[in-house]
């Protein structure tokens, strides 16, 4: 690794702890398996939906760190979802991360992930690790700084964050 390589991963911290992270998906299990999984990797703020309604009125009232959503139980709205939000250009949650948590991934539901302004798809089920990884990867990328990255001497390795070096 170079050295400013190696110095930007030593200035990125990931504090989840104040993240706020909205899911929707309709299955009542996932939802859990998913709570599960972020509270295991320090999240602690987490608004849980089974219905993208309710997701609607929850970004339109809260702010919200990361999004995500399961396109395969709700359809084409699914996508309308995301469209709608990053039309939202002046609201707050415009440019949350949007992460699809999919059972199936085929070439159309990557294709209308895209176009809509999801930032990634994963397929179900996933690893704990290729979650995080998903995660730190549109937390990394730019303009995305937000509530998912805190400066070091904020975070520290027992608790609530993780630290990349």
């Amino acid at each position: 690794m170079s050295g400013s390589a190696v110095s930007l991963k030593q200035q990125l911290s990931f504090n989840f702890a104040n993240a706020s992270v909205l899911l929707i998906d309709a299955s009542p299990i996932f939802l859990e398996v998913v709570t599960g999984v972020l509270s295991g990797c320090g999240f602690r703020r987490m608004f849980r939906y089974q219905t993208l309604r309710a997701g609607l009125d929850a970004v339109k009232t809260h702010s919200v760190s990361l999004i995500l959503l399961d396109p395969c139980a709700f359809g084409d709205e699914a996508f309308n979802f995301v469209q709608w939000l990053r039309s939202e250009r002046r609201g707050p949650n415009a440019g949350v991360p949007v992460i699809m948590l999919a059972a199936y991934t085929n070439v159309r539901l990557i294709t209308a992930a895209r176009q809509c302004g999801a930032d990634y798809v994963i397929a179900k089920p996933f690893s704990t690790q290729g979650l995080l990884e998903r995660i730190i990867f549109v937390a990394e990328s730019e303009g995305r700084r937000g509530e998912l990255i805190a400066p070091a001497e904020v975070v520290s390795t027992t608790g609530s964050g993780m630290e990349l070096w």
